[in-house]
């Protein structure tokens, strides 16, 4: 049985079951940045795909929490079938497998930097593309407007007997299963969790005080700008389209030089001279959202991306403006300040970084309630010195390392760039995966340490986030632990 706490289509009254509080660093607001219906946030992402790298998994000893109980060896017999999953070609990430389809990258042999491809799935909506498929399942029943409320466990307090499902309309009911898995986000998973107390006092899962704790962010900031001197391309750092590959290289450091410098992981973006940072409609009210989305979707429904992009990028720019008039602004200033001359491009270098692992960044169940009578979540989520000084820190090491080369010149962003600082928004950490039950939350089969037969599928089980978007492993993930019931289950 699925239960889905929303229906087939945008409802603002199941949105607003995502309101919640925020402290600390500005956030989106938390019903407008993950949505309640029948496919989840597949409605609506950017489509950014890669794995995370296999230093991402392992200890680091100047990283406190690091090192997840699985490397990136158990998830290789999955990454095909995410790949299909996602509509990508294939499961290859490497710049080899599309240098032949790809103008040439910025020549980065000998630094402390490579050039690390992205594919952009279609932004597979996983209600259409699976939607057929759960319907016409006879060991399958979907129900919408289903939304859990509280976990039940049985008298030994060691398996999830019930879950409680209430309607918005009033409706009630229970539900039992063999095994139950949560997969309602990174921050509805912890919510859910804290919040069913009667039979153990401080949540479930929750008895070391790990429960919705290591809240972490991709740290999306504009950083500086890079002027390519003659001859230099930035043709191969572009979203581009290879027949019906859509692809982009980003540059990464390498994990020889994370460990060198003790850094955290980032991919580096160049865009152009009047980027603006941002996702189409996110962050906005629903009532305000959920008309143009409805547009947005109909048109790819029907194969017309082309118009449909155009219609998301109106949108965007329509709060974006003011962001693309001070970038451009920004830009012609940073012309001035370069030694460079003449008709020279000049690119934002837009970083995408690796959050480290906070206790402090969490999750935690607010005063007011919903309308089914759950209390709210309240995110406090701060962005530490260590973050900022890795991004600081890359940039610096990047800048060196272009000038020394001839690659072109970097110029520094201005000093308040941190008040640029924002999400992906991607919720990852807050039922991080452990081997010790005292630094996490599931273990390395995505188990509840303390429950037998409750589960959690999705980046809120990440132990660390790395530079990549959390889609295709956490698909992953949920095809591992698929795998994982099967076997427990039949036998």
């Amino acid at each position: 049985m699925l239960l889905e706490g929303g229906g087939l289509d945008y409802e603002v009254s199941a949105q607003k079951l995502y309101r919640g509080e925020i402290t600390g660093h500005s956030y989106y607001r938390l019903d407008g940045c993950r949505w309640r219906m029948f496919g989840g946030s597949s409605n609506r992402w950017g489509g950014w795909c890669r794995p995370l790298d296999a230093a991402d998994y392992e200890e680091r000893a100047w990283l406190a929490l690091s090192g997840w109980p699985i490397g990136a060896k158990c998830l290789q017999p999955y990454e095909e079938a995410a790949a299909t999953l996602l509509e990508l070609p294939n499961a290859r990430f490497d710049v080899d497998a599309w240098r032949d389809r790809l103008p040439p990258p910025l020549v980065l042999d000998g630094t402390d930097f490579e050039n690390a491809i992205i594919q952009h799935s279609p932004e597979t909506n996983f209600a259409e593309r699976c939607g057929p498929a759960l319907t016409a399942a006879a060991d399958v029943t979907v129900m919408l407007h289903a939304n859990v409320t509280e976990i039940k466990l049985d008298a030994d307090s060691r398996r999830v007997r019930e879950l409680r499902v209430a309607s918005l309309t009033g409706r009630r009911c229970l539900v039992r299963a063999k095994a139950v898995v949560l997969a309602a986000g990174g921050i509805e998973n912890a919510r859910l969790l804290l919040a069913s107390r009667a039979d153990r006092t401080a949540g479930i899962g929750n008895e070391f005080d790990m429960v919705g704790r290591c809240f972490m962010e991709h740290l999306h900031v504009p950083m500086g700008h890079l002027l390519t001197a003659r001859g230099a391309t930035q043709r191969f750092h572009r979203k581009d389209s290879n027949g019906k590959t859509l692809l982009r290289n980003v540059i990464t450091p390498t994990a020889a030089a994370q460990e060198r410098h003790r850094l955290l992981s980032t991919s580096i973006g160049i865009e152009g001279a009047s980027f603006s940072p941002g996702t189409a409609y996110l962050g906005w009210p629903p009532a305000v959202m959920f008309a143009p989305v409805r547009v947005y979707r109909a048109f790819r429904r029907r194969g017309l991306t082309r118009v449909s992009d155009e219609i998301k990028w109106i949108a965007h720019g329509v709060h974006s403006v003011p962001h693309r008039l001070r970038a451009s602004r920004q830009a012609r200033r940073a012309r001035s300040q370069a030694s460079v001359r003449g008709g020279t491009p000049i690119h934002w270098l837009h970083f995408r970084a690796e959050q480290a692992p906070d206790p402090a960044n969490r999750v935690v169940l607010g005063d007011k309630r919903d309308a089914l009578g759950m209390p709210q979540s309240r995110l406090e989520w701060q962005i530490r010195p260590f973050d900022v000084r890795s991004i600081t820190g890359w940039f610096e090491k990047l800048r060196r390392a272009i000038e020394e080369r001839g690659i072109g010149e970097l110029i520094p962003p201005p000093e308040n760039w941190q008040d640029a600082l924002i999400g992906g928004p991607h919720h990852m950490g807050t039922t991080r995966m452990s081997a010790d039950p005292r630094r996490g939350v599931v273990d390395a089969d995505c188990r509840v340490h303390s429950v037998d037969n409750l589960y959690i599928a999705g980046s809120s089980v990440f132990a660390t986030s790395g530079h990549a978007n959390p889609t295709f492993t956490l698909v992953a993930l949920a095809l591992r632990l698929a795998d994982t019931l099967q076997k427990r289950l039949s036998a």
